[in-house]
C-alpha cells in the first residue's frame, strides 16, 4: 500500500505571508546556471496552498507538471534559470538534464517535462495583486493556470485569470526539518493497517499526511521557506494505534535552528484497542465504499455487507457494487485473521447496462434467518436517483422508472462448507404494486428498504420462517414529500405485504417525513418502527390484533426529542434499532453534523403497556463509540449472545468502514437480558 497524503481545505480563506517581487527583487529568484540555481516555490496567489509540483523522476519526459498542495518537499522546488524577461524552469527532482516544456503557446497547451535543450522560453509579468503571470516569451497574454486546483495539469489560460496569478518563495534548503520514525509495528488487526495523520502547519497551511505501516518511510525531510515558522501535531490517529511527537501532542510555533531540526514520531500497537477497519475509504484507486449492514446467522458466522462505489456516489450516478467480508471467529477470537477476503455480491454493470435494474446495486438490508443457515439481501439497483423515481406517473417524454428493487441470498452448502451468493433477481414490480389503493392510484413513486439490518420476529412464524421486517423510505407520487411504511414476509422474502393499512393520503403513513427507517419486533410481538431525522429519531408502533393475518393497527408517529430523552445532535442519519432480550438499543450518530456514533439503550419493561413511542422515547443511555466524524451504523448480536457486534461509517475518508463489539454486560449495569443466540 502506498502512502497516503491529502491536505486539508483549510487553504481557502487563509492568508500568506508571500515575498512580492518588482524588477529588482526578481533578481533574487533568477540564477545564471542550474548549478548556483536559487531553489523557490512557486505558490498561487488565489488559493494560497497550491503550488506548481512535480514528482516523476525516473521517466519525467512527457509528464505532465500539476498543481497541488504545498508539501514542502523537493517536488515542490524549482530553479529559474535566466532573469525576468526569459528564462527556463527546471525541477529540483530531474535535475539539470530536464526542463519545462510546453506543448505550444495557445490556450490550453499543456506543460511537462522535457529534454532541457528542449525547453520552453518563459517570462513574467507582473499584476495588478502583485503576483505575477508566468507565460510563454512568444505569448505573454496566457499564463500558468491550475484548471481546478489540486492534482491537475498546469496549461495556459488566459494572464487575467486570477488562477493563473502566482508568487515566488525563496526555500532554504541549509535548514532541513527531518521528520524521524520510530515504529513498533508488530501486533494488532492485519486489517488496520493505515496508523493517523501528522499535521504539518507552515504560515498558516496545514497539511496532512497518513501514516501507512506498510509504506513508513525510516525519516522524511521537509524544506521551509526563509523566516517560517512551523507547527507539528498529530492528527487523526487511527484505531488500534498510538502516536506521538517528541513523547508529546504537538510542537507548536517553532522556528528552524541554523542547522535545521529532527523530530521524532513514536508510534506503537494499541493492543487494547478492538476497533478493526474492514475497509478503508477510499481505496487505492479512489473508490468509496459507503453503507453497512451486518448479521449474524444461525451458525455462527457474522456477515458484514457494505455498498462499494465506482461512480463515486449513490444508486443513480452508475456503477455501485455489493461487497461482502464474514467472520468465522466473531465473539470469540478477534485476531488479524478473523475475516475473510472481500467478495462481491451484487456487481453492478454502470451507465453502459443494457437492463436499467443492472446499472448499480446499492443500500443493502440484510437478516439471516434464526433456523436455516441463509441470508436475505434486498436492495435499491438501477439508474434512478431515489428523489426522481415515477412510478405510476411516467410520461412518453419521461418514462416510468422508479428505484428498483433486487433481491439476492447467501446460503451454506453442508457439503463443502462455503457459503455460496445467488445472482441478483429484479423484484421491482412485485413491491410497488403493494402502494396502489383500489382505485389503482399509486401512493409511491420511488422508495428504497432502509439499509442495515432487517428484523425477524422471535415468536411468528407462519409457514417455514419466522415473519421478518423490512422498513422503506418512500417518495409520495407526485411530490417530493418523504414519509416511511413498514413491509413483512413470512417466506423470506419470496412475496412481501405492507404491515397495517395503506390509507389515502401521504399523512396516513406510519411515518409523514421520515426518512431512512429501521424497525424491530418487540417483547410482545409488536413493531417498533424507528426513523431518521435531525435532534432525535421518529417513533411508531403496529400492535397486532392477529398475528396470524398480520392485523392491527400503528399507535401514531412522535419524535422522540420532543417527549424523552432519546435526543442528539441536529445531524439527520441513519442508524439501527436492535433488541436483546428486555434491552433495546439504538445506534445512531450524536454530533451536529455526521459525527460521534454512539449506541443508546434501554431496559424494557414485561408490561405491553408501556410499548408506546411515548414511553419507548424515555430513559436512554448512551455508550460512546465514535470521537470523530462517522454516520450510518449497523448492529448485530454476536455468536456468545453477549455481546454486540457494531459495524459503522467512520473517518478516515469518507467514510471507512469500521467493527467493533460492544460488550453488554460492561455497559449495561441492570442486565437482565436473557435472549442469546442459543435461546433466540
Amino acid at each position: 500500500m502506498k502512502k497516503i497524503r491529502f491536505f486539508l481545505a483549510l487553504f481557502v480563506m487563509m492568508s500568506i505571508t508571500t515575498n512580492t517581487f518588482g524588477q529588482q527583487e526578481t533578481e533574487n529568484i533568477f540564477s545564471k546556471t542550474f548549478k548556483n540555481g536559487i531553489p523557490v516555490q512557486i505558490t498561487n496567489n488565489r488559493d494560497k496552498g497550491y503550488t506548481i509540483k512535480f514528482s516523476n523522476t525516473k521517466a519525467p519526459t512527457g509528464t505532465p507538471v500539476q498543481s497541488g498542495s504545498a508539501s514542502y518537499t523537493t517536488e515542490d522546488i524549482w530553479y529559474l534559470v535566466g532573469d525576468a524577461n526569459g528564462f527556463k524552469m527546471y525541477s529540483h527532482n530531474t535535475g539539470k538534464k530536464y526542463a519545462l516544456k510546453l506543448d505550444g503557446t495557445a490556450n490550453e497547451a499543456a506543460a511537462t517535462m522535457g529534454k532541457a535543450e528542449e525547453a520552453t522560453t518563459l517570462v513574467l509579468t507582473k499584476q495588478q495583486d502583485n503576483s505575477y503571470a508566468i507565460s510563454p516569451k512568444e505569448n505573454p497574454a496566457m499564463s500558468f493556470n491550475m484548471f481546478g486546483g489540486t492534482g491537475r495539469d498546469i496549461k495556459l489560460y488566459s494572464s487575467e485569470d486570477a488562477g493563473g496569478h502566482w508568487n515566488f518563495r525563496v526555500i532554504d534548503m541549509s535548514r532541513p526539518l527531518t521528520m524521524k520514525y520510530n515504529a513498533e509495528l508488530e501486533g494488532g488487526f492485519d486489517t488496520n493497517y493505515k496508523i493517523g495523520n501528522i499535521s504539518i502547519t507552515i504560515d498558516e497551511n496545514t497539511s496532512n499526511t497518513l501514516l501507512d505501516k506498510n509504506n513508513l518511510p525510516e525519516s522524511e525531510t521537509y524544506y521551509l521557506p526563509k523566516d517560517t515558522k512551523f507547527s507539528i501535531t498529530t492528527g487523526l490517529i487511527c484505531h488500534g494505534w498510538k502516536m506521538d511527537i517528541n513523547g508529546g501532542k504537538s510542537i507548536t510555533d517553532n522556528a528552524l535552528p541554523e542547522k535545521g531540526m529532527e523530530v521524532e514520531i513514536n508510534i506503537s500497537v494499541d493492543k487494547n484497542n478492538k476497533y478493526q477497519y474492514l475497509y478503508y475509504s477510499p481505496d487505492e484507486k479512489g473508490v468509496p465504499y459507503r453503507i453497512p449492514a451486518i448479521t449474524t446467522t444461525a451458525n455462527g458466522y457474522v456477515f458484514a455487507i457494505n455498498d462499494y462505489r465506482p461512480c463515486g456516489n449513490d444508486i443513480g450516478f452508475g456503477e455501485v457494487d455489493l461487497v461482502m467480508r464474514h467472520s468465522t471467529k466473531a465473539g470469540a477470537e478477534w485476531d488479524g485473521h478473523s475475516w475473510t477476503e472481500p467478495v462481491t455480491i451484487a456487481d453492478g454493470v454502470g451507465k453502459e447496462a443494457k437492463e436499467t435494474w443492472l446499472t448499480g446495486f446499492g443500500d443493502p438490508a440484510i437478516v439471516a434467518d434464526r433456523e436455516h443457515n441463509e441470508i436475505l439481501v434486498m436492495s435499491v439497483c438501477g439508474n434512478r436517483l431515489c428523489w426522481h423515481g415515477n412510478y405510476g406517473a411516467g410520461t412518453s417524454e419521461n418514462p416510468e422508472n422508479p428505484n428498483r428493487m433486487a433481491r439476492l441470498r447467501i446460503k451454506f452448502n453442508e457439503a463443502t462448507q462455503e457459503w455460496e451468493a445467488t445472482q441478483p433477481e429484479e423484484i421491482t414490480y412485485e413491491i410497488y404494486p403493494l402502494f396502489k389503493d383500489k382505485n389503482g392510484k399509486a401512493h409511491v413513486g420511488s422508495m428504497f428498504i432502509g439499509a442495515g439490518r432487517m428484523a425477524q420476529s422471535s415468536m411468528i412464524k407462519v409457514g417455514d420462517y419466522y415473519r421478518i421486517y423490512c422498513a422503506v423510505w418512500a417518495v409520495e407520487t407526485g411530490s417530493y414529500r418523504h414519509h416511511n411504511y413498514v413491509l413483512y414476509s413470512d417466506e423470506f422474502g419470496d412475496t412481501w405485504n405492507l404491515l397495517g393499512e395503506l390509507g389515502n393520503d401521504f399523512n396516513d403513513s406510519p411515518a409523514p417525513y421520515g426518512n431512512e427507517p429501521k424497525c424491530e419486533e418487540l417483547p410482545d410481538g409488536s413493531v417498533l418502527l424507528s426513523s431518521r431525522k435531525g435532534y432525535g429519531r421518529y417513533y411508531n408502533v403496529f400492535h397486532y390484533s392477529n398475528f396470524e393475518k398480520a392485523e392491527g393497527k400503528w399507535d401514531g408517529v412522535v419524535s422522540t426529542d420532543a417527549v424523552g430523552n432519546l435526543k442528539f445532535g441536529r445531524n439527520d442519519t441513519n442508524g439501527e434499532v436492535l433488541r436483546i432480550g428486555n434491552i433495546l438499543f439504538q445506534s445512531v450518530p450524536t454530533g451536529d453534523s455526521r459525527s460521534n456514533v454512539a449506541v443508546y439503550y434501554k431496559l424494557l419493561s414485561n408490561d405491553s403497556a408501556t410499548y408506546t413511542p411515548t414511553e419507548l422515547s424515555n430513559n436512554w443511555t448512551k455508550i460512546e463509540v465514535s470521537d470523530r466524524g462517522s454516520a450510518y451504523s449497523s448492529m448485530c448480536i454476536l455468536p456468545d449472545g453477549e455481546t454486540i457486534g457494531l459495524f459503522y461509517e467512520e473517518e478516515p475518508g469518507g467514510y471507512s468502514m469500521v467493527y467493533v463489539p460492544i460488550s453488554i454486560k460492561e455497559h449495561v449495569n441492570a442486565t437482565t437480558y436473557t435472549e442469546g443466540i442459543k435461546n433466540r
